[in-house]
């Protein structure tokens, strides 16, 4: 597997949103799903994360997220990152299980602020948070 940066969107963003980068994930020169790195303080990650990933339906059930995450741990400290926050949704227990089997330490669930829902799905403001420290690894 390998990740392939696809864009680095820094311009024209909507009010408050840092830059990020998109990675294709690749799998024997096929992509999987995608995975996002977000630029941002852990204060400004701590309801949507610094990493989003997604994974194609028929590729589910293989370690994809879990491997693009370690692959991505290496990208985000070449960038300088020292700490990654990321979040999921209680009831999403795929994304619990990846979440949990990195070196991912959870700090809290906690509903996400009302001035935030705007960049949120309705209904999905509660979060289970986590932070890594990357000078750890």
């Amino acid at each position: 597997m390998k990740l392939e940066l696809l864009t680095y969107e820094k311009e024209n963003l909507p009010r408050g949103w840092k830059p990020y980068y998109i990675y294709l994930i690749m799998v024997d020169h096929i992509e999987v799903g995608r995975i996002v790195l977000r630029e941002g303080s852990n204060e400004e990650r701590y309801y949507d994360g610094h990493i989003g990933y997604t994974i194609e339906k028929e590729y589910r059930g293989h370690h994809y997220s879990k491997d693009a995450c370690l692959l991505l741990f290496d990208k985000a400290k070449e960038k300088g990152f020292k700490q990654l926050m990321i979040t999921c949704s209680p009831d999403n227990i795929a994304s619990r299980k990846i979440i949990e089997s990195l070196p991912f330490k959870y700090l809290e669930t906690k509903e996400v602020p009302a001035c935030l829902k705007k960049d949120f799905d309705q209904g999905d403001y509660i979060k289970r948070i986590y932070c890594l420290d990357l000078e750890e690894l």
